[in-house]
């Protein structure tokens, strides 16, 4: 009798135990599909896209709307969709036809087309304010080390106004801070998505300068490379943000240009040390071929002034959907004109909103032998594979500069 109850409790706990087991297998499994369907997806108008490879996940119609434009048909192997005409509709997906997985965009576009550029650019872009990069101290007329804007002001902020007055330069900022001698200067900031009125004791220091001990940036250059051109003289370049170098923070522009550039040296990279492409900036009027309206986590962009000086060729932009592990190219200027130079994709991550949807290795012999890889200044450089433009290259991997990841173009497109 006490075994017969014994051996209850224990197959009890064994059965409680798998249930359990079951459970936490089918959170993780719903976990997964979360990140692998996507939330949003781009198809052309009558093109057939595959929605998913997998007979677990069956899908359907959300709104009335979508029952004549949107053909969902299933098999035993995979999921397609069809939209007959532009629009963005909702589509439901759920495990075993019964278990909400999510609900997905499905945005139907006519085809896009883009000219690949390739070519190398001189940036230069002036901030939204002054960007604080640090405070720090000084020594005062006392003798004394003060430490006026320590836990006031903080890196990453931006100063808009010095005593109500806008600053947009360095020589504005610091004209408005002498004119108030060992005084209290308010500062008008904004601190992420935030605006506040901080105020700082201004220190008189030993040189006789009035000081806040706040160091600041108001503008920034460099090179990189044009990704695409419009056929109404868009342009977009870099594949991800412009960031500033001491406070890592993407910055926040209220314009820039882009220049002709010349590239002087290519650096070749190896392990442990990214190379680099070296260049001449020539900042005059003659030699600005566009500005810069935007700057994103995904590229920066705006417009050309003469889109139509070359003859450009264009090329469909390929979805997420369409590219392929394998074979694929980088369309890039090391050698005085832009080149196709051979690329493996390696990894594609479908649902990737980021700048880092591929995981791509350089093959090709020419330009590992000018480059070692990828370099710093490639950033942009678009990648094309079955006559499509797809991405763009947007980082090396330091430690191994043939690798390097890459942005979809959709997500570029998408900003």
């Amino acid at each position: 009798m006490f075994v017969s109850k014994r051996k209850k409790i224990y197959r009890y706990g064994l059965l409680a135990f798998l249930a359990l087991d079951l459970v936490v297998l089918g959170i993780l499994a719903w976990s997964r599909l979360q990140r692998e369907i996507p939330d949003k997806i781009w198809t052309y108008v009558g093109r057939e896209e595959l929605l998913t490879n997998s007979s677990l996940i069956k899908y359907s119609k959300k709104e009335e709307k979508a029952v004549e434009a949107l053909h969902i048909n299933q098999t035993s192997d995979k999921t397609t969709v069809v939209l007959e005409g532009v629009g963005t509709y909702e589509v439901k997906a759920r495990l075993f036809g019964v278990l909400p997985v999510k609900d997905i965009q499905v945005q139907a576009i006519e085809p896009i087309e883009v000219a690949p550029s390739g070519e190398p650019v001189g940036i230069y872009v002036e901030t939204k304010g002054l960007l604080v990069l640090s405070t720090t101290s000084v020594e005062g007329q006392d003798g004394l080390i003060h430490e006026p804007a320590t836990n006031i002001v903080m890196t990453g902020d931006y100063i808009l106004k010095v005593e109500g007055i806008s600053v947009k330069t360095i020589q504005e900022f610091n004209q408005a801070v002498q004119k108030r001698k060992g005084e209290k200067i308010a500062l008008h900031i904004r601190r992420g998505k935030q605006t506040l009125d901080v105020a700082v004791h201004s220190v008189l220091a030993k040189d006789g300068s009035n000081k806040l001990g706040i160091w600041v940036r108001e503008d920034t250059q460099g090179i990189g490379t044009m990704t695409y051109i419009t056929k109404n003289g868009k342009f977009g370049a870099l594949g991800h943000g412009i960031t500033d170098a001491d406070t890592g923070t993407l910055m926040d522009l209220r314009g820039g240009e882009l220049y002709e550039t010349k590239i002087l040296d290519i650096i070749k990279g190896q392990k442990g040390a990214p190379g680099e492409l070296e260049g001449y900036i020539n900042m005059v009027a003659k030699e600005c071929i566009g500005k810069i309206d935007k700057n994103t986590s995904l590229g920066i962009f705006g417009t050309i002034f003469e889109p139509d000086k070359q003859q450009r060729k264009y090329y469909e932009v390929g979805l997420r959907q369409d590219i392929k592990t394998g074979k694929a190219w980088i369309y890039s200027n090391m050698e005085g004109t832009p080149q196709k130079y051979e690329i493996q994709i390696e990894k594609i991550n479908r649902t990737s909103k980021d700048n880092k949807g591929m995981v791509i290795r350089v093959t090709d012999t020419r330009l590992l032998k000018l480059t070692g890889g990828i370099v710093q200044g490639m950033s942009g450089s678009p990648i094309l594979q079955d006559d499509k433009i797809i991405g763009a290259v947007t980082h090396v991997f330091v430690e191994e500069p043939t690798k390097g990841y890459a942005v979809f173009m959709e997500n570029m497109l998408d900003t």
